[in-house]
């Protein structure tokens, strides 16, 4: 009895450390140390957008979700209290990631668009009147963010389709490392494995956990502690992709369950925030401060 009930204190006290801090707040101050990031995935209604901030005030934002979120996106930017995006990230040419660009040039005073070259032709009517500056990437580009954050482009789809220009991203920092993959294809997957190290901290699940792809032998080569399932609107992820998350004992966060989620990364570690707007909640409204 002694033995099973020190067992259960080991467990209990391993839940409360590993457990990540869920807050309600009107405001979201990270307060980031020398050599800190925060990748904050935002839990639109309807698509994907994910904010990166240094600890010298840098943001940079990947993807815009899809248009029928703008009041979303607009709330959790305030929450973060963003008013410039220093670099725009594109990552697909689908509504779901690009749908707020118009809203995110005309109001953030964007410095850098990074966009897939082979959506070039696409854009360029629509960035005719932007002032800032536009950078192509092609697969095998490197380029950095912030001081110590690189990112490889791994991938990018140039077939014509519905998925052309889709992107496999690694965003390192530290050795703390994302996989943001936007595609979802077994056959991608395969070359991805067969080529790179995927090795990688967090993992994005690319097409809102389509059971097109995530793969078995993917979830083993990156072997995340973190997978991130943002929210397609009314559609659910796959069954078959949440099982397969599951069995390799990743710890799985869905932007439509949990609210937005804030990995903040050191060289040493990371510490994972789920924040909620304070209107969602019955407490009072409250600015937020992480130390």
């Amino acid at each position: 009895m002694k033995k099973q009930l020190f067992s259960l204190m080991i467990l209990t006290i391993f839940v409360v450390l590993y457990t990540p801090l869920v807050a309600f707040a009107d405001k979201v101050d990270l307060n980031l140390s020398e050599g800190e990031i925060a990748y904050t995935f935002f839990d639109l209604s309807h698509g994907e957008s994910t904010l990166i901030q240094g600890d010298s005030g840098e943001t940079i934002l990947l993807n815009t979700g899809h248009g029928q979120s703008e009041d979303d996106l607009e709330d959790r930017l305030d929450m973060y209290k963003v008013d410039v995006i220093d670099t725009l990230i594109i990552s697909s040419k689908e509504m779901e990631y690009i749908g707020n660009l118009p809203y995110i040039i005309n109001n953030f005073h964007v410095k850098n668009i990074v966009i897939p070259f082979t959506l070039k032709s696409m854009f360029e009517s629509v960035l005719s009147n932007f002032n800032g500056e536009v950078t192509y990437v092609e697969k095998g580009d490197h380029f950095s963010l912030l001081e110590d954050v690189t990112v490889e482009v791994l991938y990018v789809e140039e077939s014509e389709g519905v998925g052309k220009g889709g992107c496999a991203l690694f965003i390192d920092h530290f050795n703390k490392s994302l996989l943001y993959m936007t595609i979802a294809d077994y056959g991608v997957e395969e070359s991805l494995v067969e080529e790179y190290d995927l090795k990688a901290t967090m993992f994005k699940v690319p097409d809102f956990g389509s059971d097109r792809g995530t793969s078995a032998p993917l979830l083993e080569e990156v072997d995340p502690q973190i997978a991130v399932i943002f929210r397609n609107g009314e559609d659910e992820p796959s069954n078959f992709v949440l099982e397969r998350l599951n069995e390799t004992w990743i710890d799985i966060y869905q932007t439509s369950r949990i609210g937005t989620i804030t990995v903040r990364c050191n060289k040493e570690d990371y510490e994972i925030i789920t924040v909620r707007p304070s209107h969602k909640n019955s407490l009072p409204s409250s600015w937020l401060t992480f130390d």
